[in-house]
């Protein structure tokens, strides 16, 4: 990845990757309304960015998105990656 990416690309990608997981660790305490917002900062960012975060992976079949722009949403959406 790092042959194709700049650092700013990949912090966000990192920042992407680390909310999804967050998400998926704890997605059966939030599935069966355990989850409680401000216990944990981070979870809390985790399930506030779901939605988002789900919709940035979805394409249809007939979109196109070149490199640049995805690169360049992805790095919108985490934040520039901070």
């Amino acid at each position: 990845m790092s042959a194709l990416t700049t650092p700013e690309h990949e912090k966000a990608a990192r920042r992407f990757r680390d909310l999804a997981a967050t998400y998926q660790r704890n997605r059966d305490l939030i599935s069966v309304g355990a989850y409680r917002k401000g216990a944990d900062p981070h979870l809390d960012q985790a399930v506030a960015m779901h939605d988002r975060l789900e919709q940035f992976l979805a394409q249809g079949t007939t979109e196109a998105v070149d490199f640049a722009t995805a690169r360049d949403q992805l790095v919108a959406l985490t934040g520039g990656g901070a």
